[in-house]
């Protein structure tokens, strides 16, 4: 493995600016699972996903980012996918229980 000499004037500002990141997107995160956003997690891990990338280009350069986010997406799309169609089947479920029930209320 090559070694890398580290500008820790660098690292520790992109060390704070991703901790930074981290508590006002808790902040967003916290405000839409408030007003109950269907899917907001999925959402909220693609942002901080592509947001933390970003954040380590000064660091780690460009190149090395650009080579990374195509493995996140790679691994990303199947989850979201997983997670997006269970959160819709629960919804549709949900719906299908409380018109049954409305149908035996009405009976």
């Amino acid at each position: 493995m090559d070694q890398m000499a580290l500008n820790w004037q660098v690292y520790g500002w992109t060390l704070a600016g991703s901790f930074l990141f981290g508590v006002v997107f808790c902040l967003v995160v916290r405000w839409s699972s408030k007003r109950q956003m269907v899917g907001q997690t999925a959402f909220a891990v693609i942002i901080g996903v592509t947001f933390t990338l970003l954040i380590m280009i000064p660091f780690f350069g460009l190149d090395t980012v650009t080579y990374m986010f195509p493995y996140f997406i790679a691994s990303g799309i199947p989850m979201i996918s997983e997670y997006l169609l269970r959160v819709q089947g629960e919804i549709q479920k949900d719906k299908e229980k409380a018109q049954d029930l409305a149908k035996d209320l009405l009976k």
